[in-house]
């Protein structure tokens, strides 16, 4: 006799921060900001340079907590987090200048390709400005594409300014995107990382979010006896006649009858009684009353 081992289900864990909020829409964004980072290495560095960095593989999601460093840039009131891992910078910063500089040494040009970079190798200025730099042009890169996508038009874009060297951990609503580049003639690889904060985001979100007939929002928000529509019938009169009497009439004829109280139906329900007047040629009810 064996004894089965009970069936254990996944179960997939909801996200407070992306419900009700259109991220399914953010795979669309994440591919432009991608081909704009692909026309950025195309353009400012492969082609300058005649380096072959390109872009491998792409994934934007809701930011993890994590320690690691980061530098920050501010646009607006909001901010854009950068790091880049060390073997892509120095790959880039040896074809910039052709070998890892001292602090002190001017830039020399090399038409030799340059060497594997070495992580263990002391971290200097020039390789700090050349990251400072990288990040400010990639984070502008990021609002451009968040301004872009706004319905109304940017008048003043924002300016993204670098505004410290470190920040620690995720905040809520922050987003990360991370793009894994490789330069094919060295065999670097690694990730380059952009955190976009919870200002930005809620932009994004924003701008992404399909519009409403508004007309269809104010129906919406009526009470429900304003949206039910019911249709009233008056039943004015009724008079009794025998068979004969219906036989014998002819044109001409007139059957007495007055006019009382009337009642008032829906379907075939009678729920008030009512009084009928007139009132500039047409007849009305009045003095409804609940029916016992």
């Amino acid at each position: 006799m064996t004894n089965k081992q009970p069936t254990v289900r996944a179960h997939t864990v909801i996200d407070p921060r992306t419900m009700g909020r259109p991220v399914h829409l953010l795979g669309g964004f994440a591919n432009q900001l991608r081909d704009d980072v692909a026309d950025f290495l195309r353009s400012r560095i492969n082609r300058r340079y005649k380096a072959n960095f390109q872009i491998d593989a792409i994934s934007f999601v809701a930011a993890p907590a994590d320690s690691q460093r980061w530098l920050s840039y501010s646009a607006n009131d909001g901010r854009i987090h950068f790091s880049i891992e060390r073997p892509l910078l120095l790959c880039l910063l040896r074809y910039r200048y052709g070998s890892v500089m001292p602090e002190s040494s001017a830039p020399v040009e090399s038409s030799a390709p340059p060497p594997t970079p070495l992580t263990d190798e002391p971290e200097t200025a020039t390789e700090e400005r050349l990251g400072t730099m990288l990040g400010q042009q990639l984070s502008e890169l990021a609002v451009r594409r968040i301004e872009s996508v706004q319905r109304e038009p940017v008048e003043t874009p924002a300016a993204v300014t670098f505004t410290e060297a470190a920040l620690q951990g995720a905040s809520d609503g922050e987003w990360l995107m991370t793009l894994t580049l490789s330069e094919t003639r060295w065999n670097v690889s690694g990730h380059i990382l952009l955190k976009i904060s919870a200002v930005w985001m809620n932009r994004l979100l924003q701008a992404l979010a399909p519009s409403r007939d508004r007309r269809k929002e104010r129906t919406a928000t009526k009470p429900f006896p304003a949206r039910l529509q019911l249709t009233l019938r008056a039943r004015m009169l009724e008079k009794e006649v025998s068979l004969g009497t219906l036989l014998d009439l002819r044109l001409g004829d007139v059957l007495p009858i007055s006019v009382g109280d009337a009642d008032v139906l829906i379907g075939d329900s009678r729920l008030f009684t009512a009084s009928v007047a007139e009132h500039h040629g047409k007849l009305c009810l009045t003095s409804l009353a609940d029916v016992d």
